[in-house]
């Protein structure tokens, strides 16, 4: 006679992939900060492309893994080529429901931005955007030495916290 399993509900992988230290950086540091639970691949951070990424998401989807794939839009916006192959990646899975794909604005200082306001602001440019952001976080650098320290990050998190009352 055969036992009867129990069914578990299995939690689905949840990976981050993208281009550039600053969003590895962020994501690393909220995984930690805030324990969640998500895989980062940081050899895929630097110097990505866009056939990179698309080849790291097709090797993930593979696994059964759930992709968020995060770039800033100016990156898209510096050539034409770069352009369609963004639009393209953007149509090839615009409907899968294990892939987000989340193109930052102009750079992903506006999101961070957002911790600190609720803005809708246009900036002109990712050095506006920039500039707004040190108006809370003055000492905001791009270099390794600055963003792999998790200050900044925690002082995202504070500010949010001061405001709903935590």
């Amino acid at each position: 006679m055969r036992k009867a399993s129990k069914h578990t509900a299995t939690r689905q992988v949840i990976h981050i992939v993208g281009e550039g230290l600053t969003e590895l950086f962020y994501f690393s540091h909220l995984k930690k900060l805030l324990d969640y639970r998500y895989s980062i691949s940081p050899r895929l951070f630097e110097n990505n492309s866009i056939e990179k990424i698309e080849k790291k998401i097709k090797e993930l989807l593979d696994e059964d893994v759930f992709v968020i794939c995060v770039f800033d839009a100016d990156v898209s916006r510096r050539s034409e080529a770069e352009n369609k192959k963004m639009v393209a990646l953007k149509n090839k899975y615009e409907k899968n429901k294990n892939v987000i794909l989340c193109d930052s604005l102009q750079s992903i200082e506006y999101w961070f931005l957002l911790h600190f306001e609720d803005t809708c602001r246009h900036f002109k440019d990712s050095a506006a955007t920039e500039k707004a952001l040190k108006h809370y976080l003055p000492a905001y650098d791009k270099t390794r030495k600055y963003l792999e320290k998790d200050k900044w990050v925690r002082d995202m998190l504070a500010d949010e916290k001061d405001e709903q009352g935590m």
